[in-house]
């Protein structure tokens, strides 16, 4: 399955569990949670953790082998705002922000770039 695919159905799945849990929830709780980064594209990676946390990174792990880091900036030129860890190296895999202990590379990248890239909509 195509990696956009897999983007885009798990944001609807995870649309849909929010909205269900919202319907169950009390007033108070159905309020939408803050990211802890204050970006957009924090949504992606706890996306890709949750996949690799339910196990489904094996092919992935086996191909890539390898850590990476995500500096992601507010806007072209500007510090990092935040920057995610990504083991493809380990099983089971993991993202988590902070910096790796040593990645095989560093992306730098805009919030609204990684998004657009997650989407299918960023133009090369």
């Amino acid at each position: 399955m195509e990696m956009t695919s897999l983007v885009m159905e798990g944001l609807a799945k995870f649309a849909a569990d929010k909205e269900a849990k919202a319907t169950v929830a009390k007033p108070a709780e159905a309020a939408p949670a803050k990211s802890s980064t204050g970006l957009k594209s924090e949504l992606y990676f706890m996306l890709m953790n949750d996949h690799l946390a339910a196990g489904n990174g094996a092919d992935i792990i086996k191909k890539v082998g390898a850590t990476f880091a995500f500096e992601i900036t507010p806007k072209k030129g500007a510090k990092p705002t935040a920057v995610f860890d990504i083991d493809l190296k380990t099983m089971p895999g993991h993202v988590v922000v902070g910096k790796p202990k040593k990645a095989d590379a560093t992306f730098t990248m805009t919030d609204n770039d990684l998004e657009a890239l997650c989407t299918g909509k960023l133009n090369g």
